[in-house]
């Protein structure tokens, strides 16, 4: 996402339908997905840039009124209207993608052994993507 208006106004759209007791939590939600939008896979003070958005973040996820059933409702029900809006079949794309970062021998990257292989699930990683479109 570019951080255009465009991009507001999806994200806008996309929790709509999020509920907070505070209003103020979801216009921070808001806030934080165009921030994550800006730095797509960095760590959340790259993507808040300073101290006072980073700590807003943090104070935001820590909250006792937010969850992640909270903060994806408004997202499951935007899917929900755009799964409606398609007449034909939908198909549903996934990918899992695992990765080692053991080494053997000292050299080299190690051989896949992610997860039934793995001697301790910390030395994996996996990666599960679901994407939806409209034959």
């Amino acid at each position: 996402m570019d951080g255009g208006s465009g991009s507001q106004d999806w994200i806008d759209d996309e929790f709509a339908a999020s509920r907070f007791s505070d209003v103020r939590l979801g216009r921070r939600l808001r806030q934080l997905v165009t921030q994550m939008a800006g730095a797509v896979g960095g760590p959340i003070p790259l993507a808040c840039q300073d101290w006072a958005n980073t700590k807003a973040a943090y104070r935001f996820l820590s909250n006792s009124d937010v969850s992640e059933g909270k903060i994806l409702h408004g997202h499951f029900q935007s899917t929900a209207l755009r799964v409606a809006a398609v007449e034909g079949p939908i198909l549903v794309l996934q990918d899992t993608t695992e990765f080692s970062y053991e080494r053997k021998a000292g050299t080299g990257w190690g051989h896949r052994l992610c997860p039934k292989q793995a001697r301790d699930y910390r030395d994996c990683q996996a990666t599960h993507h679901l994407r939806a479109v409209d034959a």
